[in-house]
């Protein structure tokens, strides 16, 4: 005959109970990488609509070396970023010179000099009517070339003259 022994019964209910009944819980992690990039272009862009027009005013025929610098050219660069300035050599440029064309009698020029410094170096496109303004690095912010400008001489008949020159930066 069997005897009923309690102690068995509770071994086995505590043993089902543990394994068949109580969901079994691991604890753990793991964890991962991932990158966060930009990529960074240099860019520059150039301004002359705020001082960029050089105005000599109103001055006799008789007048020479006519010097201004109250002109400049903006330029704004990404930070680090190598960049040159040139200027072309204008509209009515003939062989040896810019010049202004009459806006009354356009057969009519006034001949004109333009420098990137105090009336030393002639400021051009390095083809003609002299060199780039060149080992210029970008700061982020806008960076200010003064444009001096100068005529010879005023000897041509009264009236207005005018030119329009390109500025072109490259980085």
């Amino acid at each position: 005959m069997h005897y009923f022994n309690p102690y068995t019964l509770l071994k086995v209910l505590a043993k089902v109970s543990i394994f068949g009944f109580a969901p079994l819980v691991f604890a753990g992690s793991d964890t991962g990488n991932f990158d966060v990039t930009i990529t960074i272009t240099s860019s520059c862009s150039i301004d002359t609509s705020t001082d960029g027009n050089v105005v000599f005013g109103s001055q006799a025929s008789s007048a020479t070396n006519i010097q201004v610098s109250s002109a400049s050219i903006d330029v704004t660069c990404t930070q680090g970023t190598a960049y040159t300035v040139a200027l072309n050599s204008g509209a009515n440029a003939d062989a040896t010179s810019r010049r202004m064309i009459g806006q009354t009698v356009n057969t009519n020029f006034v001949a004109y000099e333009l420098y990137s410094d105090t009336y030393t170096t002639l400021w051009g496109d390095d083809t003609t009517f002299g060199s780039v303004k060149g080992g210029l690095t970008g700061s982020g912010a806008i960076q200010n070339h003064s444009i001096y400008a100068q005529v010879p001489s005023a000897s041509a008949p009264a009236q207005d003259y005018k030119d329009t020159v390109t500025a072109t930066i490259t980085w």
